[in-house]
């Protein structure tokens, strides 16, 4: 689509019937209403210019868009003065050349819109500049000190002659207007030269003010982009999201083709690890590039705050390396900023490091970068900086948290132990006491029945030998108390005997005689448990499936301690069942086997199981879901806390309303 617009314009004092139309470039969109074509000749000419330096003025004042104010004025003098070509060249504020902007062409010509004209080696150009007149050429082939590069884009453009002012603004020139005659000499006049030096006092206004205008505008776009980008920093600490918009932005706002982020990994090897892209270009995405152009005096460059604006690949000076590495990634034009980060450790700051580096590539054509734009990048990289700098911190942070949390739970596990081990210690205490008084008491009773047993034999044997009346014999149940007292005798027996069964599963259990590291029967802790809980068991069906196990390197004392509290949870919860189902039949099942070099002993009963829900806590310190004084938290705690220091895992697979089954695992050898 051309850019070229021609406002409508009227001429009240000429005939219509006299106007003509000048050829039009094809090129161009023919406007609504065009800009009459005047037989200029006489005396017509003085009021027709002045009305052409109104309508001039009108549009400079119209309107802020460059394009429109230079097609309007090159179209309407081009016309107007019968010329092949009228253009405007504006100075580029950052740089010593002159870009064609606006464009009157009869079609007959090349254009020269969009072309980009140095100031060196162009003597024409050169004189414009050093003075305040017009330059005037008809023989414009034969002006002296014309450049080879120069008479090459004459002769391309079929100039013959010329009329040409430079444009000032504060005695700063920022553009030039000529006019170009192609197919033929041309004697320019003194009214010509006169109309388009007034031309130029308007344009150079109107040229400062829409270049004023630009520049806020772009100025205003990179503070609204370096804005968004502090805005992601402080709303997100995620560095992915904070770089992906960066990308998206610069390349949005740059209308470049592809912008990247390229991070340094191994040596000056590294990663794309951001990117947006125009279509069709490739994706580079996630590559791995292998750059060998790429040496540590560079490094040191961009550390140093080195910008790199390549406008040209093949005219910028590269090395072949570097240059046929571009070309693989079909980079025409290249700007590049680094990202240099400086990383902290506690109070010490560390040297400055080169993270990597802000691309924005032109795949399409070579491109001049802005100074504007070479100075977003740089201002952008170095918030980027700034965000890898506090996503890094965070992620420190967040170890360090974690290290903290995980130090926290092994401090918690630890005070846990060391409670439970004081509990088990002054249960050992006490159960030592306890053992100790029974142990005492059960001997008396234990050592006398042998001594009980004869005396009574010698006292049947005494009342056998008197000759006692029958009816006191019958009264006293002497035949009944005879055939009663060795099973009176046997019971108390068996009973002392028990009391001392007991007293010393009581010593085992607390660990007053095993609390070393020994080769145990597995068999006799488990046996151990039951027989310290059989008063809890409520009739339930116990079976055991473990026939005669190998030993193991253990403490008996804690694997005591551990059945016992993983049978007891296992009682509370059919107990539960109970409680809720009269009718129901307890089951508690115990099985082991040896499975390679493993002990797996499972522990199995029919409760109402461990709800999802607290499933994963269950082997916390302190975490119970038992009522308030029917539980401490740390039987399951403790349990899980002995089976990994004996080396092994404890599992937990429950269904609600199915029952629980624990599963400890112990190396055999």
């Amino acid at each position: 689509m051309s850019r070229n617009v021609y406002p409508a314009c009227t001429w009240p004092r000429l005939d219509p019937q006299r106007s003509t139309m000048p050829p039009v470039s094809s090129t161009l969109t023919p406007p609504a209403k065009v800009f009459c074509r005047l037989p200029f000749s006489g005396d017509d000419r003085a009021p027709q210019f002045s009305d052409l330096l109104d309508r001039i003025g009108e549009e400079i004042t119209r309107t802020l868009n460059l394009e429109e104010v230079l097609d309007s004025i090159c179209y309407w003098i081009g016309s107007a003065l019968g010329v092949s070509r009228a253009s405007i060249l504006v100075k580029d504020p950052d740089e010593e050349t002159l870009v064609t902007r606006g464009e009157y062409n009869t079609g007959e010509f090349i254009p020269q819109l969009g072309m980009r004209v140095p100031l060196d080696d162009n003597a024409h150009l050169q004189a414009l500049i050093s003075q305040p007149e017009a330059l005037a050429v008809t023989q414009f082939a034969e002006f002296p000190g014309m450049g080879d590069r120069t008479r090459t884009l004459v002769e391309t453009l079929s100039i013959r002659s010329m009329l040409a002012v430079a444009t000032r603004y504060q005695g700063q020139v920022n553009g030039i207007i000529g006019l170009h005659q192609c197919d033929r000499e041309r004697q320019w006049t003194t009214d010509e030269v006169r109309l388009i030096e007034a031309v130029a006092d308007r344009l150079a206004i109107a040229i400062d003010r829409s270049q004023l205008y630009t520049a806020t505008c772009a100025a205003a776009q990179r503070e609204t982009l370096l804005r968004e980008v502090s805005n992601s920093i402080r709303a997100s600490l995620d560095r992915d999201t904070i770089l992906h918009t960066a990308v998206v932005r610069v390349r949005e706002l740059l209308e470049c083709d592809r912008v990247v982020i390229y991070q340094f990994k191994e040596g000056w090897d590294g990663e794309i690890v951001v990117e947006d892209l125009q279509r069709p270009w490739p994706s580079v995405f996630g590559n791995i590039i292998h750059d060998n152009c790429f040496h540590g005096e560079h490094a040191d460059l961009y550390l140093k705050g080195r910008v790199r604006a390549i406008d040209d690949i093949n005219n910028a000076g590269l090395d072949e390396c570097h240059r046929n590495f571009l070309e693989r990634l079909e980079v025409k034009a290249n700007l590049i900023v680094p990202i240099v980060t400086t990383e902290t450790d506690g109070d010490e700051t560390s040297e400055p490091r080169l993270w990597g580096l802000l691309i924005a590539q032109e795949c399409s054509q070579i491109r001049h970068w802005e100074k504007g734009e070479i100075e977003l990048l740089e201002r952008l990289g170095e918030q980027l900086a700034v965000a890898i700098q506090q996503a890094q911190l965070l992620a420190r942070s967040r170890q360090q948290a974690q290290q903290l949390q995980q130090t926290l739970e092994e401090l918690q596990n630890a005070q846990a132990q060391l409670i439970q081990s004081e509990k088990l210690t002054s249960l050992g205490r006490m159960a030592g006491g306890i053992a100790h008084e029974i142990n005492n008491a059960n001997n008396f009773v234990f050592g006398n029945l042998h001594y009980l047993r004869e005396y009574v034999s010698a006292l049947f044997e005494a009342v056998e030998s008197c000759d006692l009346c029958p009816e006191l014999a019958e009264e006293l149940e002497l035949d009944y108390i005879r055939e009663d007292f060795p099973k009176v005798l046997a019971s108390m027996q068996e009973g002392s005997l028990r009391t001392r069964e007991i007293v010393q599963s009581l010593r085992d259990f607390s660990g007053l005689d095993e609390a070393e590291v020994k080769p145990t029967h597995i068999n006799k802790c488990i046996d151990r448990a039951l027989a310290m809980l059989s008063g809890r068991l409520h009739g339930a069906d116990v079976v055991k499936n473990y026939g005669t196990l190998p030993e193991i390197e253990c403490r008996p004392a804690q694997m005591s301690q551990l059945f016992f509290n993983l049978i007891d949870n296992a009682i509370d919860a059919i107990g539960d069942r109970q409680k809720q189902q009269p009718d129901f039949t307890a089951k508690l099942e115990i099985e082991a086997a040896i499975e390679g070099d493993i002990l797996a002993i499972a522990i199995r009963d029919n409760g109402n199981g461990i709800p999802d829900e607290v499933r994963d806590r269950i082997f916390d310190p302190f975490f119970t879901t038992k009522a308030i004084g029917k539980g401490t938290g740390m039987g399951l705690s403790a349990c899980y806390q002995i089976v990994r220091a004996h080396e092994g895992n404890l599992r937990c697979h429950s269904q609600p309303g199915i029952g629980t089954t624990f599963t400890i695992e112990l190396p055999k050898g």
